[in-house]
């Protein structure tokens, strides 16, 4: 039988008109896949450029770059004409460097335009849409054979053993060879897509790059995988990340898994090509936990598995973590072919599965299980570290937890505190994320991990003071200077002197206040004079960042009828601008909206707003309202995002978009939770909290995320 691998059409995701994309100019791709057939040294490829209108010319910048971006040509510029929604670019194809097996790779940018679009013009990051293309040649697939011991010809098969993007092991593939050529491909290796590769005359293997079929949404692309020589560009390469045949059925290659953005692993995987005899001896090992026999004798549950190619295995018990030291496992592996037994408990040689129960004392143990294969040879030595705790003396145990909000303490603010209540045992170790849990879904899913290993790379650590209260009485903390009107998740590992460990997580929201809340009583006159401000003030720096509470003065005046000038809306003393507004009469509110602000120093500045995820200086906008004596600061209604702080933005030019953005702010400070009072109404100077130095900020991709600091009290 012949299989074809043959792609007519441009093959990739199409944008999503509901999302961000559909607002701004932007490919109707983000990535996209073709194949040419190999007797061209030539090809074309249709790129797709639309708008969301279709009024009047409109020029767009376009970047290539890629690590094979000169086989690409494209126009560094074209015009969407009048009256089209979008505009078709043909990009020129140079197939002479590709070779059969592998693919050409670049990427396209819209890099600028010609002008704003309109209400939606939110630019977050230096390019504004970006699209992935990769082309190949066409291949002719054959499926593979081999002959058996009583020579028939028997459908190839492989096991691939996997270390790096993905762990474990799958058996039973199929394998294909291209037509008149040494590369071969292992079906539904991940994802539902084949794994090529080509084996060289010298036994050596090259592993072209190739997509593994899964989609990350966080880069808008897919993830790739090649050998790192190929990777790097560099055969040199070769002699430190080796990819190999052993002429006996094994292929060993060190692999990379990546994204234009950077890499997430790099590991050696292992493909063996599966024969009659080749069949390799696994076990698997289990811990049920403490079970009570029919005696009412409490015991430890361990279950032993094995293949077919395992003729028997030799099982017992050890103490302590033989896991992560190969010394002592080579140890133990040799006891058991001498016929000693490694520890206190016997040595049980087993023909099949046993599941059965063990008496065993509680503490730290690792069952082992040595198998051999048919020809009565010690294979691998199978290891599984479990904590026997028939009582509950070691195991970590959370025996209280609550994440809340409490208005009925006055010295809290419920509208930018909660509190976090923790009781528990046998805990020596805590790690925890408080995040707003819009930012904690965007990093849980950026990261791909499960939860434990999230909150062991990027969580916080709690010191020894606190560890000891949660063992004792019990331990209260709060975390401030919160956005209000939020919800926020807090995600808590804990592990004892073993390293079992336990995640718990929960969800609280500040109190929050809307622009629905505005003294529809207020009038023009009301927003004008001297105010006292307060604030939080956030500086950012490469350790992270700090925010304390901030208290400065705002003159309102009026302008005309409906305009007015706010002054002081910074702290800073060799930065002082003057803020245009308007009155919304429907709202009763000033509005204040992006805009230039001059110039600081040799740069422009241009008053821009953030809703934590992203910074906005277009299609967004701040209303101030009266609730009781006191203005609040709010997002306007329709306005871009959740917007609730506000930076003066740095540009190299009086022109404000994403290439002339200089990724800096005025004294790199935010300002949030902004509330004005009268000067006759002001609060005294003491009632005003201190809140510095408890967030810690990192990047995660193209944002910034912040995780909050516990108030130890």
């Amino acid at each position: 039988m012949v299989l074809f691998s043959c792609s007519k059409v441009q093959e990739g995701p199409l944008y999503d008109s509901n999302g961000d994309d559909g607002k701004e100019i932007h490919f109707i791709q983000s990535s996209l896949e073709k194949e040419f057939g190999t007797d061209l040294t030539e090809g074309t490829i249709d790129v797709v450029i639309a708008r969301p209108g279709n009024s009047g010319d409109y020029s767009v910048g376009i970047l290539n770059r890629g690590d094979d971006s000169d086989a690409f040509s494209i126009p560094e510029s074209v015009t969407i004409p009048d009256g089209a929604y979008s505009v078709t670019v043909p990009v020129e194809v140079d197939l002479s460097k590709l070779i059969r097996g592998s693919s050409l790779k670049t990427s396209f940018y819209i890099r600028e335009r010609e002008a704003a679009l309109g209400d939606n013009s939110a630019y977050v990051s230096r390019y504004t849409d970006k699209m992935t293309v990769s082309v190949s040649f066409e291949l002719v697939w054959e499926e593979y054979y081999r002959q058996n011991g009583s020579g028939e010809e028997v459908r190839q098969t492989a096991t691939f053993i996997y270390n790096g993007f993905y762990t474990g092991r799958a058996t039973g593939l199929t394998v294909d060879r291209a037509e008149g050529t040494n590369i071969f491909r292992v079906n539904d290796w991940a994802s539902g897509v084949g794994f090529r590769f080509i084996l060289n005359d010298d036994n050596t293997c090259t592993v072209p790059a190739q997509s593994i079929g899964y989609f990350n949404s966080n880069y808008n692309e897919y993830v790739y995988v090649s050998d790192m020589a190929v990777y790097l560009g560099d055969d040199t390469a070769y002699g430190t990340y080796p990819c190999t045949y052993d002429g006996n059925g094994t292929f060993t290659f060190n692999l990379i898994y990546y994204v234009s953005a950077g890499y997430f692993s790099i590991a050696e995987e292992t493909l063996i090509f599966e024969s009659d005899a080749s069949g390799s001896p696994e076990m698997a090992i289990e811990y049920g936990g403490i079970e009570t026999s029919e005696t009412g004798v409490s015991a430890a549950r361990l279950s032993f598995y094995a293949n077919d190619y395992v003729k028997y295995y030799k099982a017992t018990v050890v103490s302590g973590d033989l896991t992560a030291n190969a010394t002592l496992q080579n140890s133990v592996r040799q006891q058991l072919i001498d016929g000693q037994a490694p520890g206190s408990f016997p040595v049980l040689t087993l023909y099949e599965d046993n599941s059965d129960l063990w008496n065993i004392p509680a503490g730290n143990f690792t069952a082992v299980a040595l198998a051999y294969d048919g020809n009565d040879r010690p294979c691998n030595l199978y290891t599984l570290r479990f904590t026997c705790d028939p009582d509950g003396s070691y195991s970590p145990q959370v025996l209280g937890f609550d994440f809340y909000n409490d208005p009925s303490l006055a010295a809290y603010s419920p509208y930018s505190t909660l509190f976090w209540s923790m009781s528990g045992r046998n805990i020596v170790s805590l790690k925890y994320i408080c995040m707003r849990t819009d930012m904690f879904d965007y990093i849980y899913g950026y990261y791909g991990l499960p939860m434990e290993e999230l909150i062991e790379t990027q969580g916080n650590t709690a010191v020894q003071t606190i560890i000891d209260n949660i063992n004792g009485d019990g331990f209260t903390t709060y975390f401030s200077n919160m956005v209000e009107g939020m919800e926020y998740t807090l995600a808590v590992l804990v592990k004892n002197s073993f390293g079992d460990s336990q995640v718990v997580t929960a969800k609280a929201s500040t109190m929050g206040r809307s622009y629905e809340d505005f003294d529809r009583t207020k009038t023009m006159d009301d927003f004008l004079g001297a105010f006292s401000a307060t604030a939080t003030g956030t500086v950012s720096g490469s350790s992270g960042s700090t925010s304390s509470a901030l208290r400065y003065r705002v003159d309102i005046s009026r302008k005309n009828d409906t305009q007015v000038l706010i002054t002081g809306l910074s702290d800073m003393r060799d930065f002082t601008p003057a803020v245009s507004g308007y009155y919304d009469e429907e709202l009763h509110a000033v509005v204040i909206e992006p805009q230039p602000l001059g110039t600081y120093r040799s740069d422009y500045a241009f008053l821009g707003m953030s809703d934590g995820f992203s910074i906005y200086w277009g299609g967004c906008s701040m209303a101030i309202g009266y609730i009781g004596d006191t203005l609040y600061c709010l997002a306007a209604p329709g306005s871009t995002g959740k917007v609730y702080s506000y930076q003066f933005l740095l540009f190299s030019s009086e022109t404000a978009n994403s290439s002339t953005y200089l990724r800096e702010s005025v004294g790199s400070k935010t300002y949030s939770s902004l509330s004005l009072s009268p000067l006759a109404l002001a609060p005294s100077a003491s009632s005003v909290r201190d809140v510095s130095g408890y967030a810690n900020e990192f990047r995660a991709g193209d944002r910034t995320v912040t995780s909050y600091l516990m108030h130890e009290d």
